[in-house]
């Protein structure tokens, strides 16, 4: 007989308690509200990055995947632009922060 596997592994409870996201049951959750009002999830993730200029009030997320009603695409933060340069170093070095490590290879 063979030996089935795991769809998924849970891990221990001490690794569980000190994760981002602590349970399969805290995953659909989040994954919910991802996908019912990405606005509202995304938007604190949005405002820890500086912005040239902001998005498009409500062009947060447009898509389409049906090509019946035209293109296939999709549009995250319609409007906007940002600085990568500055949000991954200037503002940390603006920080204090100028003098340490980055990134380990």
């Amino acid at each position: 007989m063979e030996k089935q596997i795991p769809a998924v592994f849970a891990p221990n409870a001490k690794l569980s308690k000190n994760a981002f996201v602590s349970s399969m049951a805290q995953y659909e959750e989040m994954y919910k509200k991802s996908i019912d009002n990405p606005e509202e999830f995304w938007l604190p993730v949005y405002k820890q990055f500086h912005w040239e200029t902001s998005y498009t009030p409500g062009k947060f997320l447009d898509y389409n995947f049906d090509m019946g009603k035209g293109p296939v695409q999709i549009k995250w933060l319609d409007g906007a632009t940002t600085n990568i340069c500055y949000n991954l170093l200037d503002r940390n070095v603006r920080c204090g922060n100028g003098d340490k490590i980055a990134y380990y290879w």
